[in-house]
């Protein structure tokens, strides 16, 4: 009869999950649907063409990379990057299974119109980094190993007729070869797109345990979360299933944070974060450790702006200088055509006077020859008028 009735409730509950699951794809269409409206409408934005942290809103899968690719050709290079501003940390632990931790930010664009959804885990699968984080389905941080972990953690002893479980405890017997190349993945997209529905349902599965808040003055950038991320993996770029797995990764980098920037608090002071079946994984060393090489990276990262700072003022002074050289030799040059021409101008106003003095002495010598035959005239008519007279004495 027991039996019977735990057949029906599993089939009950399995009923309910598989509704739960068809309104939850319905509810994604619709949104995926009026998006899609809104575009044809022209009243979506353009996201931020930002790789590595944004998506377009009609892409429908999240953009997956490796840390360390991430941070050095997507993050680094991008200055943008500092402009981005991280609003909000979450800490996260799967419910069930080895109850997988990772790290969910919300980091917002340059113009804060959009924001960005990226998780940061730690995976010890090592290999396919193009999987896909959110499939419910996939086996995290493991390749069997952490059922070894979990039968040592927490061990089973026989005590009379009943059966008590032993205080948890990380067991000596896993020797330092457990381990393996450390997995470590970043998934992004864009908030409300329907890549980031898919890193939001991710999220839906696991419990928010802590969150961390920063004042307004010292809220860290997209650039520096990449920093503290990209050098926590390379302080432990190997999976350990009793030290460096998730749950030092999303420990040792929330931790940081909350060390690094002023005024940042979690908002739980006590919770489940960074233990691994209820036993705490050592974070400390490793805390400051990182701590002290963003400190480190940071710095020379302040000295490499500024020798870039100081490079760009002295190319620009020496533009500048061309450029005033330039406008220099352009002004001389016009000084000259402009006296060149005044020269000319002057020149052809002399052999224009030389002209009109040369019209005035012909006209002169024209005006006197005419005179000149005027007289001539005038005495030869008085010699003709003399002349009968003078024939008739």
């Amino acid at each position: 009869m027991k039996r019977h009735m735990h057949i029906s409730q599993l089939t009950t509950t399995s009923s309910y999950m598989k509704m739960d699951l068809r309104k939850r794809t319905m509810l994604s269409k619709l949104r995926r649907f009026f998006r899609r409206l809104l575009r044809i409408l022209g009243m979506v934005p353009v996201h931020p063409k930002i790789n590595g942290l944004f998506t377009a809103y009609e892409t429908l899968s999240p953009f997956y990379f490796s840390v360390e690719p991430w941070y050095l050709d997507y993050i680094l290079k991008n200055p943008q990057t500092h402009d981005c501003i991280v609003d909000d940390v979450g800490l996260y632990k799967e419910k069930s299974g080895v109850k997988h931790e990772f790290l969910r930010f919300e980091i917002s664009s340059p113009d804060k119109c959009h924001t960005c959804i990226l998780i940061a885990e730690r995976n010890g699968a090592g290999g396919n980094v193009h999987r896909d984080p959110c499939d419910s389905t996939r086996a995290t941080d493991t390749n069997d190993s952490t059922d070894t972990v979990s039968s040592s953690v927490a061990p089973v002893c026989a005590t009379g007729d009943s059966t008590t479980k032993q205080k948890p405890r990380l067991s000596s017997s896993l020797s330092s070869t457990s381990r393996w190349g450390a997995d470590d993945l970043i998934s992004c997209a864009t908030l409300g797109s329907t890549a980031g529905d898919r890193l939001e349902e991710k999220c839906k599965r696991a419990t928010r345990i802590c969150a961390l808040t920063f004042s307004e003055k010292a809220r860290p950038s997209a650039n520096e979360l990449g920093t503290l991320l990209y050098l926590t993996s390379k302080l432990e770029p190997t999976y350990t299933v009793t030290s460096t797995q998730c749950y030092w990764y999303a420990k040792t980098v929330f931790t940081a944070l909350e060390t690094l920037f002023e005024d940042a608090k979690p908002n739980v002071a006590k919770h489940p974060g960074g233990t691994c079946y209820g036993v705490s994984v050592p974070t400390k060393e490793s805390v400051s450790k990182v701590c002290g090489k963003y400190r480190e990276a940071r710095d020379e990262n302040r000295r490499g702006r500024e020798r870039e700072l100081a490079e760009e003022r002295r190319r620009d002074h020496e533009q500048a200088q061309a450029a005033e050289g330039r406008v220099q030799a352009a002004e001389q040059r016009e000084r000259e055509r402009i006296q060149a021409a005044e020269a000319r101008a002057q020149a052809a106003e002399e052999e224009r006077q030389k002209e009109r003095e040369r019209r005035l002495a012909a006209e002169e010598r024209a005006r006197a020859a005419e005179e000149e035959n005027a007289r001539l005239r005038k005495f030869n008519e008085t010699v003709w008028r003399a002349m009968p007279s003078t024939q008739q004495l």
